[in-house]
């Protein structure tokens, strides 16, 4: 059995450029990992010579909102489109791939007709007499 590998080559290299097109401008900056922790900015530390010191209050940042924006919506589904487009991709390929040579490609192809019952009667009662007369013949 041969492997055709050309047809996953091209598949998987549309993958990689659809996954590369889908990423943000932000995610291929020279800086990766700085939208993970949250902030971006550096902060410098103050040494106070005074005896007594406080530290100023601690403040969070807030955050409003939040959630997934409509692009984010939009890039999810065109994943999910994608993978399933895959899959029914290689399932469809696979079947064909094991079916009979002689068999029909299409999978809503007609069905046969069938003769009417009237019709198949007749036909299997002339069979029966050409039967019984051979029998009669042979004797």
């Amino acid at each position: 059995m041969k492997l055709r590998l050309q047809p996953l080559r091209g598949l998987a290299v549309v993958l990689v450029a659809l996954v590369a097109l889908a990423l943000p401008a932000g995610a291929s900056a020279a800086a990766p990992f700085t939208g993970v922790t949250g902030s971006t900015s550096s902060t410098s530390l103050t040494t106070s010579t005074s005896t007594t010191s406080t530290a100023p209050p601690v403040t969070l940042p807030t955050t409003t909102g939040g959630g997934l924006s409509a692009l984010d919506d939009l890039g999810i589904v065109l994943a999910a489109i994608v993978v399933f487009a895959t899959i029914i991709y290689v399932i469809r390929r696979d079947a064909h791939s094991h079916a009979p040579r002689h068999a029909m490609r299409e999978i809503d192809r007609e069905r046969g007709t069938v003769a009417p019952r009237t019709e198949r009667i007749k036909r299997s009662r002339a069979k029966a007499k050409a039967a019984r007369r051979a029998r009669r013949s042979g004797r």
